[in-house]
């Protein structure tokens, strides 16, 4: 495999993480040769002056994207799903870790692919690890201003602080029969993580919150949350975990991983298991509804106005993005990812006249800035400005 159509092909399945790895191994050995090595920063050349975004602004991106590749020789991309027009440009820049890849449909059924580099702009960040923690005498700590380490004592736990934005209840000695309620409130442009004395890991989005005991004592564990958690509850066959959620739903486990979603102007709960098994129930149910019990890959959804459960089939992967640091366009309308978008900047977002006839497929990294999320709408014939706090858009 000399011939130039043959390297080109490798290279297509390598962007791509179609490559088996003798292929693989080929593809580098050729990367290696004088040859190939131009070819390969022709390809780059090609795919900068095919991509949406101004290079100018980094003059070394060539060099960047070039290095990027021979770095990842011990370890493949990751897989990205790209329209053929723009596959190269698109996986180049997925290299830089800083990239976003959209495809949306418009009114008019128009499809297009973008990718746009970050900007050095002065504008609106995104959100970082901010949290706030009220512990069982009122004291209030601001956890992104508090030092690493041990920054609390509630009974026989130590609350510490982690350099990776985590709280953790370390336990030693027998447990006290007081309990002390502790409460973590994530602000707009906010997220933070926790684990509970039990062992049990929480993960909250902006403007969520949870209610816990510092030490948990009794028959069972229960907590109260809002907003969106992701949970991984750690195994107790003795002590079922309770979650009460809004006071409209309680989730009931014993070992399982799931996330809830109860933003108040969602107007719905989602309950969504990604392992293990979990009880839901409507709070307020006239008919003393029995629990429905979920599988993996079931979402129960329980509605503002109606107690009813509804079981319907979930994809993870578009549940989980926020956790994993991607801001999800697939899971909802246009108008339900602008409501994303306020919660994670912090700002406010207006509509001038009819909200735009747009639906978005993909997702964004919950690292690029704001102004980089207007330049993509524009693209998609959104005027979107922005002023003060507050983006606004209309159709262009």
């Amino acid at each position: 495999m000399e011939s130039s159509a043959a390297f080109t092909q490798l290279l297509d399945k390598y962007l791509t993480q179609t490559i088996t790895a003798e292929e693989q191994q080929l593809f580098f050995e050729l990367v290696q040769s004088k040859k190939y090595l131009q070819e390969l920063e022709a390809v780059i050349d090609q795919a900068l002056c095919d991509a949406a975004f101004d290079v100018a602004e980094d003059p070394l991106l060539r060099e960047k994207l070039f290095d990027q590749i021979l770095q990842q020789r011990e370890t493949p991309v990751r897989r990205i799903p790209l329209y053929r027009r723009w596959g190269w440009a698109a996986a180049l820049l997925v290299l830089l870790g800083g990239s976003i890849y959209f495809f949306t449909t418009t009114g008019k059924n128009e499809k297009n692919n973008i990718v746009q580099d970050q900007h050095n702009k002065k504008d609106i960040l995104p959100g970082t690890n901010r949290a706030m923690l009220t512990l069982s005498d009122g004291t209030v700590i601001t956890l992104d201003s508090a030092a690493n380490g041990a920054i609390a004592q509630q009974g026989n736990a130590s609350v510490v602080k982690l350099a990776n934005g985590e709280l953790r209840y370390e336990t030693n000695g027998v447990a006290q029969h007081k309990v002390m309620m502790n409460t973590m409130v994530t602000p707009k442009g906010g997220q933070y993580q926790l684990t509970l004395p039990d062992g049990t890991k929480i993960w909250l989005n902006a403007a969520s919150s949870i209610t816990y005991p510092a030490v948990f004592a009794g028959n069972e564990r229960s907590i109260k949350v809002s907003g969106e958690v992701y949970m991984e509850i750690a195994k107790d066959a003795r002590r079922p975990f309770l979650v009460d959620v809004d006071g409209r739903s309680t989730v009931q486990v014993l070992g399982t991983s799931f996330n809830i979603n109860s933003y108040t102007d969602e107007g719905i709960i989602r309950t969504t298991l990604v392992e293990g098994s979990v009880k839901v129930k409507a709070a307020h149910s006239r008919r003393n509804q029995q629990a429905v019990t979920l599988k993996p890959g079931q979402q129960a959804v329980i509605t503002s106005n109606s107690d009813e459960i509804r079981l319907q089939p979930a994809n993870i992967d578009q549940v989980l993005a926020w956790k994993n640091g991607f801001i999800n366009f697939e899971s909802g309308s246009f108008q339900e990812v602008m409501r994303q978008i306020e919660r994670w900047y912090d700002i406010d977002v207006k509509f001038e006249g009819a909200k735009p006839p747009v639906s978005i497929e993909g997702r964004m990294d919950r690292g690029v800035k704001l102004s980089d999320l207007m330049g993509l709408l524009n693209n998609f014939g959104i005027h979107a400005r922005l002023e003060g706090r507050t983006l606004i858009l209309s159709e262009n």
